[in-house]
């Protein structure tokens, strides 16, 4: 029996955003679980009520596609499809990376295809649920390696010198032509996807061309693996919340909750005592 697939749709544009809701309505097997107007809205509610798949628009004000890719922490990213009138330097990033990438004005065949891709997709992410972890991270991978090539140019982050966290307080991030260099206490928490690290510090995200171990090697003593694909800056936790199963909720001063695997719960025990 065919399982019902669990969506949501990101678009500041009402008729396009009620258009689309529409034409997935009608698709067999097919729920609409949230209706988002932009970014930022969101990213709070999959937090709350999370779906399988998301049909999300690229220009958007505030968060743009790109930010809520990138803002999303890997075991709960949903398979994405982009849904965007735009036909360019996108659309040739992430056509091998997303689920599909559809263009406005949607059609109805056109979008019940984008569904059974992502149906596909999602009942091989299913069968492998030992791997789930690693599958949603490697996801986002694939998405943070196309953002960088269409949004950066030049050569990749400086390897990893021998100096330790205590020698340089600050984390070098290469940008561009530009390098950024975070303090470590501004960091909130980083998250993991295949060969690169999603950065949030001070409400932005920056991608860091690195592994979960060697970044992990860097980081000063008060930051902590919750997640096989989050790290916490400890200082920067205002509240724990127990869920079930022996997991739990970090709510971070930047208003990030971050879930913490059962496995890493012994990196917080401390906080709960």
């Amino acid at each position: 029996m065919t399982e019902m697939l669990k969506v949501a749709i990101v678009d500041d544009e009402p008729l396009s955003l009620d258009y689309l809701a529409g034409i997935l309505s009608k698709v067999p097997k097919t729920e609409i679980r949230g209706l988002y107007k932009n970014g930022r809205e969101a990213l709070a509610g999959l937090l709350t009520n999370p779906v399988d798949v998301l049909f999300l628009d690229i220009q958007m004000p505030g968060f743009n596609g790109f930010d809520v890719v990138k803002r999303l922490q890997s075991d709960t990213m949903p398979l994405i499809v982009f849904a965007t009138a735009f036909d360019d330097f996108a659309l040739q990033a992430f056509e091998l990376h997303a689920v599909d990438y559809i263009l406005k004005p949607f059609e109805s065949e056109r979008v019940g295809q984008a569904v059974s891709r992502a149906r596909e997709r999602w009942m091989a992410r299913r069968a492998l649920d030992d791997a789930e972890d690693e599958l949603a991270a490697s996801g986002k991978g694939a998405a943070l390696a196309a953002i960088e090539s269409s949004q950066t140019k030049g050569g990749k982050d400086a390897p990893w010198t021998g100096l330790s966290s205590d020698d340089i307080a600050k984390l070098p991030i290469k940008d561009g032509q530009q390098t950024v260099l975070l303090e470590y206490e501004t960091i909130d928490w980083v998250d993991a996807a295949g060969d690169y690290m999603c950065v949030h510090a001070s409400g932005e995200t920056h991608i860091l061309r690195s592994t979960m171990k060697e970044l992990e090697q860097r980081l000063p003593a008060y930051f902590a693996r919750i997640h096989r694909s989050t790290i916490v800056n400890i200082n920067r936790i205002e509240r724990v919340e127990g869920l079930p199963k022996g997991e739990a909720m970090l709510h971070t001063s930047s208003g990030s909750a971050l879930k913490v695997s059962r496995n890493y719960r012994t990196a917080i025990q401390h906080l709960l005592a």
